[in-house]
């Protein structure tokens, strides 16, 4: 059956990836959420190629603690707040922390990691980047 790992954070988008997100959120499904935001904003292909990317907001909770359900999921003005989880099979929260949340916000912000036989979440500070376009 396999193991969940939920991902949980609050994060100021930058003014375009705040547009294009809530463009994608009104008509947003899990299937092809990232693809169909790489036509608008650049994606890294490393995620585009990650088969579970779109549990990343869409994944429902599973085995997370009870107050992980009173956290909502979306987008209110520039503000991103995520609440999912997923089986974590090929470090899909590794790469989507460390290749695509920092190019999408403009402030820091802390994510929430916790897999559901972990006592205790872990937590990283995620900071921005820009893109480099070539």
């Amino acid at each position: 059956m396999g193991m969940y790992t939920g991902l949980k954070f609050e994060a100021k988008l930058k003014p375009i990836v705040a547009d294009a997100m809530r463009l994608l959120y009104k008509e947003a499904s899990s299937d092809g959420f990232w693809s169909d935001l790489s036509r608008i904003i650049p994606i890294s292909d490393r995620w585009l190629m990650t088969g579970r990317k779109d549990f990343i907001p869409f994944g429902a909770l599973s085995y997370m603690p009870s107050d992980w359900d009173e956290t909502p999921t979306g987008i209110e003005e520039e503000t991103w707040k995520v609440c999912c989880s997923l089986k974590n099979y090929e470090g899909e929260i590794r790469v989507f922390l460390s290749e695509v949340l920092p190019h999408l916000i403009s402030e820091p912000c802390r994510a929430e990691v916790l897999y559901e036989e972990w006592e205790e979440s872990k937590f990283d500070d995620i900071f921005p980047k820009e893109y480099k376009l070539e």
